[in-house]
């Protein structure tokens, strides 16, 4: 299999997967216990929306210091301790579930969510460092794989879990695969990994960083796609757990199966990765196109099976315009600023992430999940039109020069 190829010819980033497969997989048991718990206790979709803004919210906070910080020391470090540090605050939800304080589920996904914050520029910015250029799109392509094998495995099989034993398992479940996820990092924290300069990323302050991404106007419709994206994806994110848990009445076995299904689309995404050779931000519009019309369609929803084959397809051409978009920033970012870059235009992302949750579960309350799926598929139609004029209006190569004549100053 592709997969298995590309991870065997490279031992670093396959270190990197498979700690990335663990960590995730905690996270979703944890996600679908955190749901199905707040669920139980409050049956409120603005309490939901709550919890998912928490999941997004550190990010505002810390994904520009994590960037920060991934341009200045050794990544793998700093993700062997983001795993390892987070493992104690994992088993909250238990407390939580056994007094019925919900605060302890809220505090305990804020600093699991402030981990990943740090987590994710790090990790995004460690990959172009330890893998061949020529196999970076291929990579890319497995990073939707990571994300479909944890919304498999992690999601369905946690909905499982939680339906025929206890919901307070997953929570344990979760910080022994973060214990676990740290371990494996562990065997590259003793290894001189990073290819490019320490010293060249100190010289360049916080402020000079931030203006790359306003100077340059490739950066500046990536910037646009960071903050308007979200404000889609914020709210289809609830959608989805309300599909399964109003719509349907599945509880949290059928939270389980919705996001296997997302799972499934993001792994089946990742096998067109091959098949991707240039073009990226002209099929990853198009793929943004396509996710409108998915979300449109799942507004027709009758059936379960139905939602969730739609949900199949959405998440496979999401995932597609990931990879598109991931290899595009990889390849453009230089690579002693790109921590930095990347954490920053992630701080936008998350901040309209959630604030778009908190308005879906007030959305949510005013209109039922199929109506709110019609409203979201207009959103992306119509982003996809503006995207691609946005692209249309810049110079490719000439904003690449620019950010390299501005890097090297």
């Amino acid at each position: 299999m592709l997969v298995f190829q590309i991870l065997k010819k490279e031992p670093n980033y396959q270190i990197v997967f498979w700690s990335s497969v663990l960590n995730g997989i905690g996270g979703r048991f944890a996600q679908v216990g955190s749901f199905a718990l707040l669920y139980l206790l409050t049956e409120s979709g603005i309490a939901l929306g709550i919890l998912m803004a928490l999941l997004v919210l550190p990010t505002i906070l810390f994904a520009p210091i994590s960037g920060y910080l991934a341009d200045r020391f050794h990544q793998a470090k700093l993700l062997f301790w983001t795993d390892l540090l987070r493992a104690p605050f994992a088993l909250l939800p238990i407390l939580g579930a056994m007094t019925e304080q919900l605060w302890l589920l809220y505090l305990s996904t804020f600093i699991i969510a402030s981990g990943q914050a740090v987590y994710r520029p790090v990790r995004f910015s460690l990959i172009p460092d330890i893998v061949e250029k020529k196999n970076l799109v291929s990579v890319n392509g497995l990073e939707q794989n990571v994300v479909g094998i944890t919304l498999v495995f992690g999601s369905l099989l946690g909905g499982v879990i939680a339906f025929l034993a206890d919901m307070k398992i997953l929570f344990f479940l979760h910080a022994v695969f973060l214990i676990s996820a740290a371990i494996l990092i562990s065997r590259l924290t003793r290894s001189n990994i990073t290819k490019h300069s320490k010293k060249e990323a100190k010289e360049a302050s916080w402020r000079e960083n931030g203006f790359l991404i306003v100077k340059v106007a490739l950066l500046r419709v990536f910037l646009m796609i960071m903050l308007l994206m979200p404000l889609a994806n914020g709210v289809d994110n609830v959608i989805f757990n309300l599909i399964a848990l109003e719509v349907f009445d599945k509880g949290e076995l059928g939270v389980g199966f919705i996001y296997a299904s997302l799972g499934i689309g993001f792994v089946l995404s990742s096998t067109m990765a091959k098949w991707i050779r240039g073009k990226y931000i002209a099929i990853g519009v198009f793929m943004i196109l396509l996710e409108g019309v998915g979300h449109l369609l799942l507004s027709q929803s009758f059936f379960f099976a139905q939602a969730l084959a739609l949900a199949i397809c959405i998440t496979f051409v999401g995932g597609i315009s990931d990879i598109c978009f991931d290899t595009v920033l990889m390849k453009i970012l230089p690579a002693s600023k790109r921590g930095f870059l990347f954490g920053t235009l992630s701080m936008f992302q998350n901040s309209s992430m959630g604030i778009a949750m908190i308005g879906a579960g007030f959305l949510t309350e005013w209109l039922p999940p199929l109506q709110s799926s019609l409203l979201v598929g207009i959103t992306y139609v119509f982003f996809a039109f503006f995207f691609m004029l946005a692209f249309k209006s810049i110079h490719f190569r000439a904003s690449i020069q620019k950010l390299k004549r501005l890097n090297s100053r």
